[in-house]
């Protein structure tokens, strides 16, 4: 039944806007995006966490190295610099 169908959804899409189309994309992310962010801002490096994130979906790319790679260093860099307590916490053993 679906592939007798397929053919008329695959029209209808077509003729839709494209922002419609982009939206709907988006809706159907919004349970993963909901979940990345409560893992990763669950417990410790949470500025770290949202930095990296903002840095990535700034899209910038400084000397052709993409927003993914300068997401990390700067999460990586704002965490050393300003959550020194969560690395000391992380070192100790579980025991502890």
């Amino acid at each position: 039944m679906t592939g007798l169908l397929a053919p008329a959804f695959v029209r209808l899409l077509l003729a839709t806007p494209e922002s419609f189309v982009a939206v709907l994309g988006g809706l159907a992310m919004l349970r993963a995006l909901q979940s990345a962010f409560v893992t990763a801002f669950r417990t410790h490096f949470t500025l770290g966490a949202l930095v990296a994130f903002l840095v990535t979906v700034s899209d910038v790319t400084p000397l052709n190295i993409s927003a993914a790679f300068w997401g990390l260093v700067a999460g990586v860099a704002v965490s050393a610099l300003l959550e020194r307590g969560d690395f000391a916490e992380a070192r100790r053993p579980a025991g502890a």
